[in-house]
């Protein structure tokens, strides 16, 4: 049997260190370390919607959880942006339409639980699938988007089967590969270099799936970590970057 010695303080901070890599790489010297850095990063949505898909189940007041989460990508939308794109749109908060329409990743997992507190509710399966559709057109544009709700939604109805839990992922995952590889595909005019950029980008993605040996650890156990450290550490880490941006270049 598996010693489960990782607590959520333990993956949090692993999943903090894999985003902060991925979110330095900028000042990779060259592509290939950018791609290994890229590669990394992808452990911390994992192990984020796993705990989204945990907290459902153990918090104390739902409505203030969803409304925490809330709070949480409305605050780092902002950084987000400045990290991204180097400046704040105009329509910042416009979540359905504008040329700057994409979000954050916690923004995501915010529609991710609301999406999850549906499904797992009494409702009929039609308000399900309605309540599925407008959370992966919501959050189209936003960071993981298709992979982090429905991630999120699998890791909590398969609570307690850590095989269907990592078998549904990696089904989800694939899913994710050839929708983004496909779209990207299209919309962009093609040559062979982009072909093999578009593809070697794609493949990174392959990287979530070093999460799981991790998660199979976990201990149920919350460790020392302040409760929302990883939250708090998202929009601060994006904000101290942007101003990094600015001094490199």
């Amino acid at each position: 049997m598996d010693k489960k010695i990782l607590s959520k303080s333990n993956l949090q901070l692993i999943a903090a260190a894999a985003m902060l890599i991925d979110h330095i790489s900028f000042l990779a010297p060259n592509y290939y370390i950018l791609l290994a850095a890229h590669t990394i990063s992808r452990i911390t949505i994992v192990i984020m919607c796993w705990f989204i898909a945990e907290g459902f189940y153990k918090t104390h007041d739902l409505s203030r959880y969803i409304l925490r989460m809330g709070m949480f990508a409305a605050i780092s939308q902002i950084p987000y942006y400045l990290f991204s794109l180097g400046a704040v749109p105009a329509n910042t908060y416009s979540f359905l339409s504008g040329c700057y329409s994409n979000r954050n990743v916690i923004f995501t997992l915010f529609v991710g639980l609301c999406l999850l507190t549906v499904v797992k509710s009494k409702l009929r399966h039609r308000w399900k699938l309605i309540a599925l559709v407008c959370a992966l057109f919501i959050t189209r544009n936003s960071d993981w988007g298709l992979l982090g709700v429905l991630s999120i939604v699998i890791f909590a109805w398969f609570r307690g089967d850590f095989k269907r839990q990592a078998y549904s992922f990696v089904t989800v995952l694939f899913i994710h590969f050839i929708v983004r590889h496909i779209g990207l595909t299209v919309s962009f005019a093609q040559t062979d270099t982009v072909n093999v950029i578009q593809l070697l980008n794609s493949l990174t993605y392959a990287g979530c799936l070093l999460a799981l040996p991790l998660l199979r650890l976990y201990n149920g156990k919350r460790g020392s970590c302040p409760k929302y450290a990883l939250y708090i550490f998202y929009p601060a880490h994006l904000l101290l970057l942007y101003f990094v941006k600015l001094i490199v270049f």
